[in-house]
């Protein structure tokens, strides 16, 4: 994508799009200053360069459309690029990612400003959680019009200028997915826009008005998201597996950078053709271990605890994919990575034993720690055979993490460490765990270090806890006096917090937190009778399941490339953690559309009913995340 042309497009827009003209359209008079967009040449933005127009590509001219939005341009310039309903949509997803984008500003704008007993109302925490979930839905718009960019891309019809009507091209899913997510979102974000700005917000002298009858506008444009839930949800059906339709991708080899200026960064990445092949792998190797497994226990697919499945992966490099060779990693790629662990969850396989060791451990002593602890831990991590627990949360230190009050004394040789901790998932099967504790004095987050303290160290005990489906992975573990070394620091002393925030970017982004229901709605769908009654919601799941993929893709990209994505993976999380929720919701409202329920069925739904109220809390809870999300707004 060409990213000075898009700047001066954007600059164009907000040249031309004035409030004048802006109220006039809104008044249904007509408006001039198309002749200025004409001579920018944009109606030809799909016009090959030797037929005198831009020739530019799909997701080029859909980030025009998105600046076309930003502006609220008044001009039906969507009509001019493109003919075809999948292009409309597509056009339609763009303008309403843009659309959004600025009702976020504005609403952000008046909550800073506007003043509430005493203070802006963006100081109220529960304003904050409303502007949190607004700019979750603003990002997954904004995603949703990269998964329209591939699709079109994938179709071949960037250079034809034109598309087929109707739904032709085997790609058309992506289109769907994309319109059907934005539409909602911009419902989602018109509603909180308005509750936030209260009465003003509803009168015609405010500004708001002129974007959000743009936003309910093209919610309609090309099908609503009624309408493409249902056509998805058809398709789905059709192939009996949601999973199958959302990586249904064309394999490309997109740039993965976003667009200069995006508040929120998700870069646009592809699937390629190597990166297929490898899920094709994975999926055959999957089929056969897991053949014996059933649903209902694939259901629990991180809480699975197999030694033996572990050292599996291990041996065919698959666990430390990204890590140097020289400590037993297999120097991968984040996205190479990232799709085994989606197709080992969606899959349900038991992931337990290796997964905090692969996932956070060995990243973080990549990062932090020494020569000598990468020798030591690293090879065993990847191998399968060295697994690791997450010493954080207390007895009174959940989410207030910083208020934790476990603590490590210095001693000769290293440090006596006494306190509890609590949650501690597998601590009872774990080799080693990351312990957070206060080494040093100060504020809250000041003296924190992290040692890697062996879970038979004398004066260590575990008590298990056990959690409402009568499984043991949770436990409190206590430290007595317990003598940990000096070479167990991590990284610098007194840096703790800034580590384990970095730390919890893996922990929040990957695909764990939207596929640990999935196994559930694989059964449903196995299960449920190709009815028009269950397209609906079915079409629905597919369009959120397909944004957050390529949300997750964009992730793994930016922490592959050094950055900060705490912002973003928060909003992962927060947006996953309500899809996973919603999934035994969908499967018991649509059973008794299925004349003979299968056994298998309901012992997963029963299942996962259990675990649902868990993926609200585990690596941050809703409330924390959206926090965060308010942080990263400026508002806190």
């Amino acid at each position: 994508m060409d990213a000075v042309l898009i700047d001066q497009v954007s600059r164009l827009f907000a040249r031309e799009a004035t409030e004048a003209r802006l109220r006039q359209a809104r008044a249904g008079e007509t408006v001039d200053g198309w002749d200025v967009i004409a001579g920018a040449g944009l109606p030809l933005a799909l016009v090959p360069e030797a037929d005198g127009g831009l020739g530019l590509d799909a997701i080029s001219v859909l980030a025009i459309a998105r600046a076309h939005g930003r502006a609220g341009a008044p001009w039906p310039l969507a009509d001019a690029l493109a003919t075809g309903a999948l292009w409309r949509a597509a056009l339609a997803t763009a303008e309403i990612a843009g659309l959004a984008e600025t009702v976020l500003a504005l609403t952000l704008d008046w909550t800073q400003t506007r003043q509430q007993f005493g203070k802006p109302l963006a100081k109220n925490q529960a304003v904050q959680h409303s502007l949190a979930q607004m700019a979750a839905e603003v990002a997954a718009a904004g995603a949703a019009m990269g998964l329209a960019g591939m699709g079109l891309a994938g179709m071949g019809l960037a250079g034809m200028g034109l598309a087929k009507p109707g739904l032709e091209g085997e790609r058309w899913q992506q289109v769907a997915a994309a319109k059907a997510r934005a539409s909602e979102a911009a419902g989602v974000v018109a509603a909180l826009a308005h509750q936030l700005h209260g009465a003003i917000g509803v009168t015609a002298e405010h500004r708001l008005g002129l974007f959000t009858r743009a936003l309910w506008q093209r919610r309609d444009v090309a099908g609503s998201e009624h309408d493409w839930h249902a056509r998805l949800g058809a398709q789905v059906l059709a192939r009996r597996s949601l999973w199958a339709v959302a990586t249904d991708e064309p394999a490309m080899d997109l740039p993965g950078s976003a667009s200069e200026g995006d508040r929120f960064r998700f870069p646009v990445v592809g699937e390629t053709a190597e990166r297929a092949a490898l899920r094709a792998d994975v999926r055959g190797f999957l089929a056969g271990e897991l053949a014996a497994l059933p649903a209902h226990v694939r259901a629990h697919s991180w809480n699975g605890h197999s030694p033996d499945f572990s050292r599996k992966l291990g041996q065919r490099g698959w666990l430390g994919m990204t890590w140097p060779r020289a400590l037993g990693g297999h120097e991968k790629s984040a996205l190479d990575r990232l799709v085994v662990i989606e197709e080992l969850l969606a899959a349900g396989a038991p992931v337990a034993a290796h997964w905090i060791a692969d996932r956070q451990t060995g990243p973080l002593l990549l990062k932090f720690g020494t020569p000598d602890q990468q020798a030591r831990f690293l090879p065993g991590i990847a191998r399968g055979e060295t697994y690791a627990c997450i010493g954080m949360s207390e007895p009174g230190a959940g989410s207030d993490l910083a208020a934790l009050t476990t603590r490590a004394r210095p001693v000769a040789g290293g440090w006596r460490v006494s306190g509890t901790k609590l949650w501690t998932t597998y601590a009872h099967k774990a080799h080693a765990m990351l312990l957070l504790c206060r080494t040093g004095e100060g504020q809250r987050h000041e003296g924190l270090s992290q040692l890697l303290v062996s879970m038979d160290s004398a004066g260590l005990s575990v008590r298990p806890i056990i959690d409402l489906m009568g499984e043991h992975h949770f436990n409190e573990v206590h430290f007595d006096d317990v003598f940990v070394p000096a070479d167990a620091l991590v990284g610098v002393e007194g840096n703790g917090w800034q580590q384990v925030m970095s730390e919890l970017a893996y922990e929040r982004s990957g695909p764990e937190r939207f596929l640990s229901t999935l196994v559930l709605a694989e059964e449903l769908v196995a299960a449920l009778p190709d009815v028009t009654a269950a397209h609906a919601a079915i079409g629905r799941l597919a369009a959120h399941l397909m944004v957050l993929r390529l949300m997750a893709r964009g992730l793994a990209a930016l922490l592959e490339a050094g950055e900060d994505a705490g912002l973003e993976a928060a909003m992962v999380k927060d947006l996953g953690a309500t899809f996973e929720q919603v999934i035994p919701e969908v499967a018991r409202s649509l059973l008794p559309l299925i004349p003979d329920l299968p056994g298998r069925l309901l012992a997963t739904l029963d299942a996962t009913v259990q675990i649902a109220p868990m993926v609200s809390l585990r690596g941050g809870t809703r409330e924390i995340l959206r926090g965060i999300i308010a942080r990263g707004l400026g508002v806190r």
